[in-house]
């Protein structure tokens, strides 16, 4: 494993910690599995979601960090 993909995995581990919302652990939860090498097509039945929904996080999680999976609530 690359040093910086073991940053990245631990970046994300911890946040998956500090994590409160059960919905935010599952998004960090996705992008730790796939970090590790496994595929969104494994990911999504684990975590009772479509592909696409996984996708959608490794997507957000690559074009803006951990800061973009935050959940925009509505008011």
């Amino acid at each position: 494993m690359k040093m910086e993909n073991a940053q990245k995995l631990e970046e994300v581990k911890q946040a998956m910690k500090k994590a409160k919302d059960r919905r935010m652990y599952e998004r960090y939860q996705a992008l730790y599995l796939y970090l590790q090498g496994t595929r969104a097509e494994a990911i999504a039945p684990i975590l009772n979601r479509s592909v696409q929904t996984v996708k959608g996080y490794i997507q957000a999680y690559q074009t803006g960090g951990l800061s973009a999976l935050k959940m925009n609530h509505s008011p």
